[in-house]
């Protein structure tokens, strides 16, 4: 868990927009019972409820932006579909249960490539889409199978995968194999993650901004999170 890094990073996706493009996040978080440990449940909520705020209040990115809200513990579930963040209201978390990530990867893969299709028929100009996964997980299972996919997508630029750790116990080796390219952002406790979404949040305004052939990179993160 050392190996620090520089805190800001390169997306390694380029984009292709124009004025009616559509940027398709799936936020996947972990709600198994010890995410409710140290209040990182209640951090997670504040957090989405300013990555919401945020967005609204940036007319491209509300205009362009669909997120969509999974949740998982031993099961996956969509709590929100993909749709503007001008409709979602956001909803109460409650943590229960321990963790399987591999399946709930996998949901969120395949309703990613549905949306991309109805996007596609719909005639719309579409930006690789964005997974953004936290847990505080140990990750003992078999994630070969889901890896395979996650590597093979970003390697052809369909997809940006951010993977965030939170805790004593997340394994940051595993959270690594989702996304090679990129560093696992990690917060030691999971306490205080609204400067995390905030982060989030201004990254996705850019990233849905950003020019045709651009190469898009974030802004630094807060120094209370490290990248490993």
């Amino acid at each position: 868990m050392k190996n620090f890094k520089s805190n800001k990073f390169d997306l390694g996706v380029d984009s292709f927009v124009d004025t009616t493009q559509k940027v398709a996040v799936a936020l996947l978080l972990d709600i198994s019972e010890s995410m409710s440990w140290y209040g990182g449940l209640k951090s997670v909520q504040e957090g989405l409820a300013v990555f919401i705020k945020s967005l609204r209040e940036d007319p491209y990115a509300a205009a362009s932006v669909e997120v969509a809200l999974y949740v998982f513990n031993h099961e996956v579930k969509q709590l929100v579909d993909f749709q503007s963040v001008n409709d979602i209201s956001v909803p109460k978390l409650s943590a229960s249960g321990g963790t399987q990530i591999a399946p709930a990867i996998e949901r969120v893969l395949h309703d990613l490539e549905k949306k991309s299709q109805e996007y596609k028929k719909q005639k719309l100009n579409r930006k690789a889409p964005w997974i953004v996964l936290l847990t505080d997980c140990d990750i003992s299972e078999d994630i070969d199978s889901v890896v395979s996919k996650t590597t093979s997508l970003i390697n052809a630029k369909k997809l940006t995968f951010f993977a965030i750790g939170t805790g004593d116990e997340v394994n940051i080796s595993q959270l690594k194999r989702f996304n090679p390219k990129s560093p696992v952002i990690f917060s030691p406790t999971g306490e205080d993650l609204v400067p995390l979404f905030e982060w989030l949040s201004q990254s996705t305004s850019g990233y849905s901004q950003s020019a045709e052939g651009e190469t898009f990179k974030t802004d630094p993160l807060d120094r209370r999170y490290e990248i490993v």
